[in-house]
């Protein structure tokens, strides 16, 4: 028997078909796992945290309720595991405090690192040669250049997900215009008043990206666990728009894992692994070309064991479970 502390907002999951609610009552379900709930709210605490047991019996309107349960107080040390299904964007702090946690239990991911996997030119730094044109830049000048290269472009934020950060910029009749799937289309006299948009009140560097023609192919998700592919599926959206997220309008079908994604995830999976990052969702995209290039390697809030378990009738929740109550056996409290 293991103690498992999950981390999530209950309220953002409107669909009991979703990946957390429906991992939720698998994880409450099984015999070997006594599972514990805390909302992001809750992570305040370098030492302890506040949080409520979950009954075996949970179902999908008692997990929207797991907030308004009667609440405890726990030391970090009594969990096993800690499982982090926060959304971004994450709270100021947020990060830190799970960084003083993993001092005293284990994560599937390890915090400190996952604040190391958001910056900006991580990625890039660790799968070059399997991503598009990129570059990360807070400046104007070296921004303006790269589109002007390729007149077509993408932005991206850190700490966000869903479609949220991503923004389309292109150049029409003398106007600037970029699109978001959550704020819509909006035009710009300037691509310095682009660059201001997109900034706001935060100065940290964007990543800028090649826009891919082939992007309304789709948006394909390949799950990886420790090293492991479980599984791909494609998200396309209905509408033909550019976004595929199934935040925004895309449908899932299972899809096949070509040899130019298993040699990317291969020889890209061992530098989040060494640094205690096990649960990923790369994210590949079509390129002009006809390869699949990735555009995101995932490590926030993993999602897809569900979702291919629905698609393919397998068992990936219990693959996923096995896989933990093992981890969760391993030597803890790795500085990395």
């Amino acid at each position: 028997m293991i103690k498992l502390l999950c981390i999530c907002d209950p309220s953002l999951y409107t669909s009991p078909q979703q990946d957390v609610p429906t991992t939720y009552i698998h994880f409450a379900q099984h015999p070997q796992i006594q599972l514990f709930h805390a909302p992001a709210e809750w992570v305040n605490d370098p030492q302890q945290v506040l949080a409520v047991q979950v009954p075996q019996s949970l179902t999908y309107p008692e997990f929207l309720q797991l907030d308004t349960l009667p609440q405890s107080t726990y030391s970090l040390a009594e969990f096993d595991l800690v499982f982090c299904r926060r959304l971004k964007p994450f709270p100021p702090g947020y990060l830190d405090i799970l960084g003083q946690w993993s001092r005293q239990t284990q994560f599937l991911n390890h915090p400190i690192r996952k604040q190391e996997q958001m910056q900006p030119d991580f990625l890039s730094k660790i799968a070059g040669p399997y991503i598009p044109h990129t570059l990360v830049t807070s400046e104007v000048e070296q921004a303006q250049s790269f589109f002007q290269q390729h007149q077509m472009i993408v932005a991206k934020r850190a700490n966000s997900c869903g479609g949220r950060g991503v923004f389309k910029i292109w150049q029409d009749a003398n106007q600037f215009w970029v699109d978001n799937s959550l704020t819509g289309t909006h035009g710009f006299p300037t691509f310095q008043s682009v660059m201001g948009y997109l900034q706001g009140n935060v100065s940290e560097p964007l990543q800028f990206v090649r826009y891919l023609q082939k992007v309304t192919a789709g948006d394909k998700r390949v799950v990886v666990v420790n090293g492991e592919i479980y599984g791909a599926y494609l998200r396309r959206s209905r509408t033909g728009y550019w976004v595929n997220n199934v935040s925004v309008d895309g449908d899932c079908t299972l899809a096949e894992i070509m040899p130019e994604e298993q040699e990317a995830i291969a020889n890209t999976v061992g530098a989040y692994s060494e640094r205690g990052l096990h649960t990923l969702g790369y994210d590949f995209l079509l390129d002009d070309d006809g390869t699949w290039k990735i555009s995101e390697i995932n490590v926030g809030n993993i999602g897809g064991f569900a979702r291919l378990q629905a698609l393919t009738g397998e068992p990936i929740c219990d693959r996923l479970t096995d896989w933990m109550l093992e981890y969760a056996r391993t030597p803890k409290f790795s500085e990395l």
